[in-house]
């Protein structure tokens, strides 16, 4: 056998970038296979996971205590107590029991002074759903519990439980086969002679392989023989995503790895400008991968640790996470603190600029949503009240730093295109993430102004021109981008057969009609209050105006679940509980991008997905989206 020289060797990089570039179609192509989510511990997400259940199913309290009506409370306080009658007014109720009507609200059994059996006294007015968990808190049914490509922790587990998820498509395990060869080698325990190599690299490689989820079969050690390991990779490659073949892929006369996967297929790259690892052999057979490993532990190592590693991770979407890393940030939001406890943040963090920005997640200690989403934890000590927006704040990560860089942090309001667009962002980069707040439209500006997010969400009517958005970021920005995601109609999301007859604003005024509305700074609320002001309503005049949610998903559900009439919100949003739907206007939802994100490659692939005829097609199917001028750019300059 003719002896191979390396004279064509190339470096590390560029030998990864040609192999990789070789195996594209291998890499493009999922392999799903469907499991219990109860065994999905480390397995990886193939499509994104909707949830079949609300999180929580049922209004339920949030405190040990007594439900009570809150309007029956109103007025109390140190020198004027309210007595409140057992049956009538109150029911004593435990932790995580249903708050049936009546009953809207908890009072903390603390705060309440018992009288006799049927009598308490209270000194506090309650507003409604206070210390209440309401339907829904976590996520809703319909709402996306997971984007594809996640690996699934045990937290996640317990969360898809609760959504009643109970079977998931997953990325099929990588199945690898490793070849030791040699006339020299044998096992450990069958070693006899002084000039016998014991055979120790397989079990080192199946150790390090299985750490990424990859199951890995050793075939029995095979003579220095170029037919018989010509014959058990052409046999074997029909069976395994990944041949790795161990020694004989140097230059030597009993070296036949080179010769036998370029007789079965095609030598990509032999040699490599590394010390130890030069003599590794990169080639495909059956359009997969066939690698020859040094034979030398170390070379063998390096080898293993730069090039097939992160093929495997590349092939199987599998993510890496690195706990208790503590980096400097700033906080995206005022949060407020109880002084006389540690309090345990769990927090979405991006890079902005210069800056890492701490987003809060869902708080409660029920709120599973936030340990399945959070990349760091910031720890409030006792005694701090109030974090500022903007104070720096450090957080103990427990995602690696280098995923976090590449995060992209949508902060405004809520929209459900955000979500589609979360997965397609998985589907084509697997290690980018959108981590999202929903804080109104208004929110949405000031975080870019701040610095504080890469992309805001906002659709906010300026009554005066009919125009969306730009008249509201000039109060704040003098430059500024602000690109179209969509146009979308809103309209009033009602009981199924619209029972109250809801046809206009006048309605919401009716007697019986119970309305959900949207935070303040929502661009909704605005949208409302608008058609209030011009039809000389009183928002005094609509029962449930100060009752709020902050997602269209989770009013339409409170209108499900018969806590509301009606709400203004998204078709999307009504499709998805089976509500009919009054439309009221079509208004622009637009992202308003923050200057430094402009010429990022993640704005790059932002902008190739949402101009997609697929992403365009998917979103169309949510209902009551119109994608006419997606990826418009309007310039705004001083």
């Amino acid at each position: 056998m003719k002896r191979r020289f390396y004279l064509n060797k190339k470096d590390l990089e560029e030998t990864v970038g040609i192999y990789f570039n070789e195996l594209k179609d291998y890499f493009l192509k999922d392999d799903i296979e469907y499991i219990k989510a109860r065994e999905g511990i480390n397995r990886i997400t193939a499509l994104p996971i909707i949830a079949n259940e609300n999180v929580p199913s049922y209004n339920s309290s949030a405190m040990d205590g007594i439900a009570v009506i809150s309007k029956r409370t109103y007025g109390a306080n140190e020198s004027n107590p309210v007595i409140l009658e057992k049956g009538k007014d109150f029911e004593y109720i435990n932790t995580g029991y249903p708050i049936n009507n009546p009953y809207d609200s908890v009072i903390m059994i603390e705060n309440i002074e018992i009288i006799d059996d049927g009598h308490v006294q209270i000194r506090n007015s309650v507003y409604p759903y206070k210390d209440v968990r309401k339907v829904g808190e976590d996520i809703c049914k319909g709402e996306m519990v997971f984007p594809r490509y996640h690996t699934l922790t045990s937290s996640d587990i317990s969360f898809l439980m609760m959504a009643k998820v109970f079977e998931i498509p997953v990325i099929r395990k990588m199945k690898i086969l490793l070849i030791p060869t040699g006339n020299e080698i044998v096992k450990p325990e069958e070693l006899t002679e002084e000039f016998q190599i014991p055979e120790t690299n397989s079990l080192m490689i199946k150790n390090y392989l299985e750490h990424f989820n990859a199951v890995v079969d050793i075939n029995e050690i095979l003579p220095d023989d170029i037919n018989i390991i010509k014959n058990i990779i052409a046999e074997k490659i029909k069976e395994y995503d990944l041949i790795l073949l161990n020694a004989g892929s140097s230059a030597g006369s009993k070296d036949f790895t080179y010769h036998a996967i370029n007789d079965l297929g095609k030598v990509i790259i032999h040699g490599i400008n590394i010390k130890p690892g030069k003599p590794a052999v990169l080639g495909i057979v059956n359009e997969k991968p066939v690698i020859g490993l040094p034979g030398f532990p170390v070379s063998c190592n390096i080898i293993m640790e730069d090039i097939v590693k992160p093929l495997i991770l590349n092939k199987t979407k599998y993510e890496i996470y690195y706990d208790n890393e503590i980096i400097e940030g700033i906080s995206a939001k005022r949060i407020h603190s109880s002084i006389t406890e540690k309090e345990y943040l769990r927090v979405g963090v991006g890079k902005v600029g210069e800056n890492y920005v701490a987003i809060p997640l869902k708080r409660g200690a029920a709120n599973i949503s936030a340990i399945s989403k959070q990349d760091g934890i910031v720890y409030i000590e006792k005694g701090i009240e109030v974090v500022e927006d903007g104070e720096e704040v450090s957080i103990h990560l427990k995602r690696s730093k280098k995923l976090i860089d590449n995060n992209i942090l949508i902060i405004g309001s809520h929209d459900l295109l955000l979500y589609l667009l979360a997965d397609f962002v998985k589907k084509y980069d697997k290690n980018i993430n959108i981590v999202s707040a929903n804080v109104g439209s208004l929110g949405g500006i000031l975080s870019i102004a701040k610095g504080y997010s890469h992309l805001a969400g906002m659709h906010l009517l300026d009554p005066e021109t009919g125009e969306y958005n730009i008249s509201y970021i000039k109060e704040y920005m003098d430059d500024f981008k602000l690109m179209n995601l969509s146009y979308r109609e809103q309209g009033f999301i009602v009981q199924k057969g619209n029972p109250k007859k809801i046809k206009d604003f006048e309605d919401l005024t009716k007697d019986g009609v119970r309305y959900i509305n949207r935070q303040k700074t929502a661009g909704t609320r605005i949208l409302l209050d608008y058609n209030l002001d011009k039809k000389g309503i009183s928002p005094k005049e609509i029962h449930g105006y100060s009752d709020e949610e902050y997602s269209h998903v989770n009013l339409a559900l409170k209108i499900k679940k018969d806590m509301a009439d009606v709400g203004l919100g998204i078709r999307a949003a009504a499709n998805i509980y089976n509500l009919d739907f009054v439309p009221v206007a079509l208004e622009r939802y637009d992202l308003l991008i923050q200057d430094s994100f402009l010429n990022d490659k993640r704005f790059e692939l932002i902008m190739n997905i949402i101009t997609s005829n697929e992403f365009k097609e998917e979103a169309e199917k949510l209902g009551g989206y119109i994608l006419k001028d997606t990826g418009k750019i309007w310039e705004v300059v001083k």
